[in-house]
């Protein structure tokens, strides 16, 4: 019975310090939250602009596609919607400059013109500004070229966004006054009826284009 009671006393013992070892024990550290988007987005403003697409080129040769508001940044709502690989590859992987690493089909690290001619969808242009792009003339297109003809459009590609951006407000702006109400901006801007009252900065019931263009993304 002693020893019985004695093996007893030890097990309590054993069981009691495996408990508060347990409850000590810290949990494991949360994963930090966002993924490659928030990465781009270097000035933590909730928003990627021209400048922070230009680290993915794949986005940024759809930026004016995504950005339906014409103000030249993408917020959550814009931004693409299927899931982006480690380095931003997306569906189509390869690498920091997206889907069009998946036409170097021989991985020799560049594009050929074959494989320029070879693109679908939203890559047919590459074939068409081949000649621009190719920057050494060697026939062949590397990261280094696709990245330095980005930046040379980029003035080009603001300016057309510039003039969307008018085409878009002069459309809303059915009495022309040089403002959009809430009735112009459900008739011809939808998708930002429902942030209206937050665009409106100066709380005045109308939205200027100063507005538009720099409208806070924070929700």
């Amino acid at each position: 019975m002693k020893h019985h009671a004695l093996y007893l006393a030890g097990a309590l013992a054993l069981v009691s310090l495996g408990t508060v070892a347990f409850a000590q024990d810290p949990a494991p550290a949360a994963k930090p939250h966002g993924g490659h988007a928030m990465r781009l987005d270097t000035n933590r403003d909730g928003a990627i602009d021209r400048t922070e697409a230009a680290a993915m080129p794949r986005l940024a040769e759809r930026f004016e596609q995504l950005d339906r508001n014409g103000d030249g940044r993408l917020d959550a709502g814009e931004r693409p919607r299927h899931r982006m690989g480690r380095h931003g590859g997306g569906r189509h992987g390869g690498g920091r400059h997206g889907g069009l690493a998946s036409l170097d089909t021989d991985n020799d690290g560049r594009i050929s013109r074959s494989e320029a001619a070879a693109a679908t969808g939203g890559r047919q242009k590459l074939a068409a500004e081949f000649a621009a792009i190719d920057a050494n003339k060697d026939g062949y297109l590397v990261r280094g070229e696709l990245r330095a003809y980005h930046e040379r459009m980029r003035p080009r590609r603001e300016a057309e966004r510039a003039q969307r951006f008018d085409a878009k407000f002069a459309e809303a702006d059915l009495n022309r006054d040089g403002k959009l109400s809430r009735i112009e901006v459900g008739e011809k801007m939808p998708r930002l009826a429902d942030r209206f009252s937050w665009m409106d900065d100066d709380r005045d019931g109308f939205l200027s284009r100063e507005e538009l263009r720099t409208k806070d993304r924070r929700r």
